[in-house]
C-alpha cells in the first residue's frame, strides 16, 4: 500500500511541472492575443461642414391628395414621398479594427464611421407639389465598411507620411430624426444603401489627418405621379436614394 502511494506521489510530482509549464504557455499565448487587440484598434473623430447630403428612396403611399370631389369629400391617390437633408455640420466617431496586417504599411480593416448630422429635411424636389417630403431635423448614419489602407495610419508601425484607403460596405440612414410635422413614421423610414469610401491621409502636426469621401446610392426609379396624385406624362422625374459626404477624420490614439 505504501509502495502504491509512493509511486502515485512520484508520478504526481513528475507531471506537475509539465502541466504547470503547459498552463503558463497557454496563458502566455492568450495574453499575447489580448495584447494584440489594442495594437490593431484605432479610434477617430470625424467632422463635415456643408458637405453632407442624404436623399431617401422614392416611396409611394395611398394618401389624401389635398383635393376634393364634387361632393366635398377628400380624394385619395398614390402619392410619391421622397425626403432629403442637407446638414450644416456633422459629427461622428469611427472605430476601426485591423483584421489583417499584411506588413507595417498595409492592412485590411473593418470600420463603422457613425455620425450625427445637424440640418433640416424637406421635399427631395424642394417642392411638395412635385414630391412630398418630411419636414424634420437631424440625421443618423451608421456605415459598416471593409477598408484597405496603405501607408500612413494603416498600422501603428508604419513610418509613411501619407496614406490612402478605399472601402466598401453598407450604410443605415435615418433622416428627419425629429419629426416637425407629427406625421407617421411610415413616410420616413430608415433605409440601407451600399456605400463606398476613399481617403487620403497626411501628417498634421504630430498626428495623421484624413480627407474622406463617402458615397452611397440605390436603384434608379421613375416618378410617374406628382405630389397630388396627378400624372406626369410629359415630365416624369428620375431619381434615386443616395448620400454624399466629405469629411475630415482625426485619428486619436496614434
Amino acid at each position: 500500500m505504501k509502495l502504491r502511494i509512493s509511486l502515485c506521489t512520484l508520478l504526481f510530482l513528475w507531471f506537475l511541472p509539465i502541466s504547470v509549464a503547459q498552463e503558463k504557455s497557454n496563458e502566455s499565448e492568450n495574453t499575447g492575443k489580448d495584447e494584440n487587440i489594442p495594437k490593431r484598434f484605432f479610434i477617430s473623430l470625424t467632422t463635415s461642414t456643408y458637405l453632407d447630403m442624404i436623399v431617401s428612396p422614392l416611396t409611394i403611399h395611398f394618401d389624401a391628395t389635398g383635393n376634393f370631389d364634387i361632393n366635398g369629400n377628400p380624394t385619395f391617390k398614390d402619392i410619391p414621398y421622397q425626403t432629403q437633408e442637407l446638414n450644416i455640420v456633422s459629427f461622428g466617431i469611427e472605430p476601426r479594427y485591423n483584421l489583417k496586417e499584411f506588413d507595417e504599411n498595409s492592412s485590411l480593416s473593418i470600420s463603422a464611421p457613425i455620425s450625427l448630422g445637424i440640418g433640416n429635411s424637406f421635399s427631395a424636389a424642394s417642392d411638395n407639389l412635385i414630391v412630398r417630403g418630411i419636414n424634420g431635423f437631424g440625421s443618423l448614419q451608421v456605415p459598416l465598411l471593409f477598408k484597405l489602407t496603405v501607408g500612413n495610419s494603416s498600422t501603428y508601425n508604419t513610418q509613411k507620411d501619407i496614406g490612402f484607403s478605399i472601402g466598401a460596405g453598407a450604410e443605415l440612414n435615418k433622416i428627419g430624426l425629429i419629426n416637425l410635422m407629427d406625421m407617421s413614421n411610415k413616410y420616413n423610414k430608415a433605409f440601407v444603401l451600399p456605400c463606398f469610401s476613399a481617403g487620403f491621409t497626411f501628417m498634421r502636426n504630430d498626428g495623421p489627418m484624413e480627407i474622406n469621401f463617402k458615397y452611397a446610392f440605390g436603384s434608379i426609379k421613375v416618378q410617374e405621379m406628382d405630389g397630388q396624385g396627378r400624372s406626369l406624362l410629359l415630365a416624369q422625374r428620375t431619381t434615386r436614394a443616395q448620400t454624399f459626404k466629405l469629411s475630415w477624420v482625426y485619428l486619436l490614439n496614434y
